[in-house]
């Protein structure tokens, strides 16, 4: 698995193209801000599989921020890591970096920035590469 985060509108999405060169290879791309979560046993064709918008992702399904959402999102990562190890796969995370400047004063907001970096930290832990987008280019962290 990799993961790839970076700040908003920074070029995660052109540079996740260019690197798998997804215009020569059978992929299906999955945007939080489109569509709902799907799930990894509805995948049977594609060899990548791009999930973009982690951060919209865990605000509609993984809130409110307990120790019961954080086992249902990890088991959701294993789901999808399981089905990359199936077969010839490779599954992209995409997250926006929320973490950074003016904390928010709504608590539920502050819980959904905790979250969004538990998960995050999940994810750097678990994916074998992970790089971070800044002005279109990459930095390689794992």
């Amino acid at each position: 698995m990799h993961f790839v985060s970076g700040g908003a509108f920074q070029g995660k999405r052109k540079w996740v193209n260019a690197y798998y060169s997804l215009t020569h290879t059978p992929h299906i791309w999955h945007c939080a801000y489109e569509r709902p979560l799907p799930l990894p046993h509805d995948e049977k064709t594609a060899s990548v599989v791009v999930l973009e918008g982690i951060e919209q992702w865990i605000r509609e399904r993984f809130l409110p921020y307990t120790d019961a959402q954080k086992k249902a999102m990890m088991s959701y990562v294993h789901a999808w890591e399981q089905w990359e190890k199936e077969g010839e796969r490779t599954v992209v995370w995409i997250g926006c970096d929320i973490g950074q400047g003016i904390v928010p004063i709504e608590a539920h907001e502050r819980a959904w920035r905790d979250a969004v970096g538990w998960a995050y930290q999940q994810l750097a832990r678990i994916c074998s590469r992970v790089d971070y987008v800044w002005c279109g280019m990459n930095e390689q962290i794992k």
